[in-house]
Formats: C-alpha cells, structure tokens, sequence
C-alpha cells in the first residue's frame, strides 16, 4: 500500500518503514514541508521501476530508429503519395477489424 509520511516522521521510524517496505507491505512517499521529496520502496519494486523505464526506453530508440528507417525508404517519394498510401492502409485495416466485428 502507498502511504505518505512527514520527513521527521520518517527519519524517527525509518527501521520499522525499511522493514515494511521489505516485506512490501507498504510504500512511502516522504514529504516535507507539504513537498514531496522521495520514496520508499522495496528492492524489488525499485528492479521492477528499472526495467520499465529500461523497456520504454528501448521501445522509444527503436520507434525513432524506425521512423529514420521510413524516411530514408521513402526519401524519393512524393508527400502525396505517401499519404495517400497510409490513407488506403488505414481504410483496410479499419474494414478488417469492422468484418472481424461483424463476422
């Protein structure tokens, strides 16, 4: 469970907070002065954290790298034509998912 604690608060029971966040039995977010300023979280959930900021990195990079890839591909390509290309695909994949619907 996520919970909010008060800095002084924290720094008094800090044993017992690390211990339950440990065990996962709760989460802290610190404040101070009515400020939020850091959390409390087990090593797990911090791995956790790590890896998806890590996968919608790598998901991100590879968006781009793909869109660079499009555009060297198509480099010669009219605008028009290009639109008009993504326009088609877009009505078929819209009638395939309508049929799939229906169907």
């Amino acid at each position: 469970m996520l919970k909010t604690i008060n800095y002084n608060d924290a720094v008094r029971n800090l044993k017992k907070l690390l211990e339950e966040v440990k065990q996962g039995t709760n989460q802290y977010i610190v404040k101070d002065n009515g400020h939020e300023m850091a959390v409390l979280l087990s090593l797990d959930d911090y791995n956790i954290f790590q890896q998806l900021l890590e996968s919608r990195s790598y998901a991100k990079k590879n968006f781009f790298e793909m869109v660079d890839e499009l555009r060297a591909y198509n480099k010669d390509i009219p605008f028009e034509q290009i639109e008009k290309d993504v326009a088609q695909a877009v009505a078929e994949a819209r009638q395939e998912k309508y049929r799939k619907r229906s169907g």
